[in-house]
């Protein structure tokens, strides 16, 4: 019969891209349960490919009769353990083939809006304040809305993962009013539940909604962004400005600055919808008092009293009530501005190669600082505007 015998199946084990093992492998799911299976069945196996529905395994010697049934009846009771695995067993399966972290510590804020912190399950390395990392759930966690998703296109997406990149937040004090220390172990996020669109069904923080303290989720061991402090000097005035969540990073980075007994002015400016937007309040009063040279100024632009007389930090800007609050003039020497939010509010603009900027139309604050000498960050030259690249958590 030679070498090689192939056996085709009733359902699919692997993708188009096939997978190919040399040796017994390690790991839980069917192509390898079912390689490892037949190397203990027959030590004498080379190889096994799995294509799709197609088995094909080089014995190293002229199959027989009972080799077949041999391999036949392996790969017949491997469906058998498959397919009597309920729901909540697959489920439990994934979950821990896949989370690496635990939720410890949830605040709702409202409904919509959480700060929450997640402790790892191996620590990971030291990083800087405003960088991000991913956070992510499986497909096959239930939603906290009642969105319709449509799995019928790609069957296997419910065994996949939702993922999303977050900056690392900060409460800046802990319970006590005191500064939270550096690297803690318990990450924090400042997290906004996104709404279903008509053309967009957000899908990962609707499942994030569903969960509460004890309950476990991925978190990359890897965080990264050129978000930082790096280049800021102790005597720097520093301005933050942002929309929304985008005043998570900014509170981490506040946190480091003051722990370092920055001797430079602190400026946090937060532009939301709603004051119910803002979840750190509290937390930046106890700040404001603790710290003469720091600043939190908040705008709201949905509250009855803002109709026919809306503020928008680029109109701060504009005004000279960003100087007024900061105590001082904005000057491209001695003061760096971090914008993270609404990518309107920023007003990035592109670049020709020849190093050409092009605002957008709507006038943002790079557009503002730029005309008064500042200069934005732009590939690896570093300049004293600062900008968070990613908008919308999902």
């Amino acid at each position: 019969m030679g070498n090689v015998a192939m056996f085709d199946l009733d359902r699919s084990l692997t993708g188009q891209d096939g997978v190919s093992f040399f040796e017994s492998p390690p790991g839980s799911a069917p192509p390898e349960t079912l390689a490892r299976r037949l190397w203990e069945s027959d030590n004498r196996i080379q190889s096994v490919h799995i294509l799709s529905n197609t088995v094909s395994v080089d014995h190293g010697h002229d199959w027989n009769e009972d080799d077949v049934e041999s391999v036949s009846e392996i790969i017949a009771n491997l469906f058998i353990h498959w397919v009597v695995e309920t729901l909540e067993e697959r489920i439990d399966r994934l979950r821990t083939e896949n989370y690496n972290a635990t939720i410890t510590w949830i605040r709702e804020h409202n409904p919509d809006l959480w700060v929450m912190r997640i402790k790892p399950h191996e620590p990971v390395e030291p990083f800087k304040p405003g960088q991000y990392t991913t956070l992510g759930l499986g497909y096959w966690e239930p939603r906290a809305d009642e969105a319709l998703e449509d799995f019928d296109q790609d069957p296997d997406q419910i065994e996949k993962m939702a993922r999303r990149s977050y900056s690392v937040s900060s409460s800046i004090v802990d319970e006590d009013g005191n500064l939270v220390g550096p690297h803690p172990e318990e990450i924090e996020f400042y997290i906004v539940q996104v709404p279903p669109e008509e053309e967009e069904i957000p899908a990962l923080t609707p499942r994030i909604f569903t969960k509460g303290v004890g309950d476990n989720i991925f978190m990359s061991s890897k965080f990264t962004g050129r978000y930082t402090l790096d280049g800021v000097e102790p005597d720097d005035d520093v301005v933050f400005l942002s929309t929304g969540t985008g005043e998570a990073p900014q509170n981490l980075m506040t946190a480091e600055l003051l722990r370092n007994d920055h001797k430079g002015r602190i400026l946090q400016v937060v532009c939301v919808r709603y004051r119910r937007d803002l979840a750190y309040t509290e937390q930046q009063k106890t700040v404001s008092e603790r710290f003469p040279t720091y600043r939190y100024v908040t705008l709201t632009t949905r509250e009855p009293e803002n109709e026919g007389d809306k503020v928008y930090i680029q109109d701060m800007l504009e005004s000279g009530d960003v100087e007024k609050e900061l105590g001082a003039s904005l000057d491209p020497e001695t003061t760096h501005v971090f914008l993270c939010g609404n990518p309107a509010m920023i007003g990035l603009p592109k670049w020709d190669d020849d190093g050409t900027m092009h605002f957008p139309e709507l006038r943002g604050v790079c557009e503002i600082l730029h005309e008064r000498g500042f200069k934005i960050d732009h590939l690896r030259e570093r300049g004293n505007v600062h900008y968070e690249e990613y908008w919308k958590d999902r």
